[in-house]
């Protein structure tokens, strides 16, 4: 608990961004880093693993700070369909309030070479455009180490994508923290805020949002693919 509210709740996820608002961080979206890096900046990114829903709670409380975050979204979730009308409205909703959209990709579910992965993202990567109404830009893996096919610079200018989310330019000087499981991995947020200039912070709108009474059922069931 801090200051009487659970560390994963709507209301400490914005006292936290309020402080690094008020430490002078900047931040930007990972397109936004690429065009023009700044030199204290926090790049959130957010894996859409449960729930639309969740993510545009996520957003609106930083679009009331003026943050800007990118949000990576699946289309062989277990929990919500990315087709269906309603998650359509939340997608373009989050694209409208000027949040970065990319693809959170899960090749490792199907048996495929580099051509069979090129061919699948691509069609994916245009799938997501169609809905979303523009570009998209930026892929970050579901479940990395399961990977059949490593997302290199090759596969991805083939594919058309002008990042991955793990890539090196991203992870470079930086530290990486993430809430992983509603736990947090190296450091908190605001530890990591204490500790350096340049922060990927990968945020789980299912943790801070969703009443998850047991976050390891949860977890096996993602480690499932689902």
């Amino acid at each position: 608990m801090i200051n009487g509210e659970p560390q994963f709740s709507l209301k400490n996820y914005q006292r936290i961004l309020s402080k690094a608002r008020e430490m002078k961080f900047v931040f930007q979206t990972f397109s936004g880093y690429l065009e023009d890096p700044r030199q204290k900046v926090i790049l959130l990114r957010h894996d859409v693993d449960v729930s639309l829903e969740y993510a545009l709670q996520l957003a609106e409380i930083e679009h009331e700070l003026g943050i800007n975050s990118t949000f990576f979204v699946r289309l062989h979730a277990y929990f919500y369909n990315l087709l269906e009308e309603a998650n359509i409205r939340r997608l373009r909703k989050l694209a409208k309030m000027g949040f970065e959209v990319g693809l959170h990709q899960e090749l490792y579910k199907f048996t495929v070479n580099r051509q069979a992965a090129i061919k699948l993202l691509t069609r994916e990567k245009i799938l997501v455009e169609t809905l979303l109404g523009k570009s998209l830009w930026g892929v970050a893996s579901h479940f990395p180490r399961q990977n059949t096919i490593s997302l290199t610079p090759e596969l991805m200018a083939e594919t058309g994508f002008k990042y991955r989310a793990g890539g090196e330019i991203f992870n470079k000087e930086a530290i990486f923290i993430s809430d992983s499981n509603k736990r947090w991995k190296t450091f908190s947020l605001e530890e990591a805020m204490e500790r350096s200039d340049k922060i990927l912070a990968n945020i789980h709108p299912v943790w801070w949002v969703g009443k998850i009474s047991d976050p390891a059922s949860l977890v096996k069931l993602l480690a499932e693919g689902k």
